[in-house]
């Protein structure tokens, strides 16, 4: 018997880890759902059977499938199994505090983001730290912690495999988080200054996308000043990385993760200043063909395009990366102009055709 088990909430969405049963006799015959959510369930019998199959996960209603007659030696597909997402746990019984051992005189925390938690919603976690805004009264944080939510620190940030969207500011100036931090595969939309300020220089944060991520979008300073000391590759799923999304993200020590610095070919559009620091090199590879040149829509983002000055800092004219090497489509290429060019890469050399077999660079060189 194969199939495939799907939330019913996202199209096409395969759902890992789901238990498949055939009520079989006297026991049940059951297998778990690979990453793509397909399942391969051998059910030995003679002449035709007449069984239950059944789909379950954690956070979603139990769905049968009742009647699946079976032939000999003839494979079964039962198509696609659709599950529902059960209910989303609601107040304080979305998220634990709890007190790391031995901070008593100076407490810190350890914020876990309850199972079956799909949507954080904008400010809901917000520590209350630099940010003083009227997004503090939405924060459960700021609610449980009162007035000493600016001295009491959170560590660590657990969120569940469930979660799918994380809001505008819904981590924003936690400050001190550290460690390996993952942002769970399920996860399509981070917004507006979500993680904003997350770690610390002297307590800097090793962020890691997990694998199958779905991430699409990257909202505007998502990232910016987060202490990062380390990044893995971008997911191949990103569509929208925000204006000065990762901007001053990057501690010193995050440089080996930063050299050869690939753009994934589904990106459509990278705002300005997006990855703005200095601790970029080696080679970098756009692979998307999709960053051709379109009129801008805002002064922060841009539709279809590269950013102006994508790896500077605070909106400087000059790029202060140490790129040897760019890598760029030639159909993407050959749709900037030489402002274009300059005002991305910098202007440190003069950027043209490739197709004549000329080009003077001081700093980088372009191939498309």
């Amino acid at each position: 018997i194969t199939g495939t088990v799907q939330d019913a909430s996202r199209t096409g969405l395969g759902l890992p880890g789901a238990a498949v049963s055939a009520s079989t006799k006297p026991e049940p015959t059951t297998t778990t759902t690979g990453p793509d959510g397909t399942f391969s369930l051998q059910v030995t019998h003679s002449g035709s059977l007449s069984l239950t199959l059944t789909a379950e996960k954690a956070c979603y209603e139990t769905a049968p499938l009742n009647s699946v007659t079976l032939t000999k030696n003839t494979p079964y597909d039962a198509d696609v199994i659709e599950l529902t997402p059960g209910r989303e746990p609601q107040d304080n019984n979305r998220f634990t505090l709890k007190q790391n051992p031995g901070t008593a005189a100076n407490p810190t925390y350890i914020l876990t983001i309850a199972d079956c938690v799909r949507t954080v919603t904008p400010g809901e976690f917000l520590s209350g730290g630099p940010l003083t805004t009227t997004d503090d009264a939405n924060s459960r944080i700021a609610a449980l912690l009162g007035t000493s939510r600016r001295t009491e620190k959170v560590t660590a940030i657990e969120l569940p495999d469930t979660l799918r969207t994380i809001g505008n500011n819904a981590f924003h100036g936690h400050q001190v988080v550290t460690g390996e931090f993952t942002i769970p595969a399920a996860v399509e939309s981070i917004g507006l200054g979500a993680f904003r300020y997350l770690g610390a220089a002297s307590e800097a944060v090793r962020l890691r996308f997990a694998q199958d991520s779905r991430l699409k979008t990257i909202g505007i300073a998502a990232f910016n000043l987060a202490d990062i000391s380390a990044m893995p590759p971008l997911p191949q799923s990103l569509e929208t990385v925000g204006f000065r999304a990762f901007e001053k993200a990057f501690t010193s020590a995050a440089g080996p993760s930063l050299s050869n610095f690939v753009i994934p070919a589904n990106v459509r559009s990278v705002g300005n200043n997006a990855f703005g620091s200095p601790t970029f090199s080696g080679t970098l590879t756009i692979r998307s063909p999709r960053l051709t040149h379109t009129p801008t829509n805002t002064a922060q983002t841009r539709t279809g395009r590269l950013g102006s000055s994508i790896f500077t800092e605070g909106g400087a004219a000059a790029v202060t990366q140490e790129f040897t090497k760019i890598v760029i489509p030639r159909a993407v290429f050959i749709t900037y102009t030489q402002a274009d060019l300059n005002a991305i890469f910098g202007s440190g050399g003069n950027y043209v055709d490739l197709a004549d077999g000329t080009t003077t660079l001081d700093i980088t060189t372009l191939t498309p």
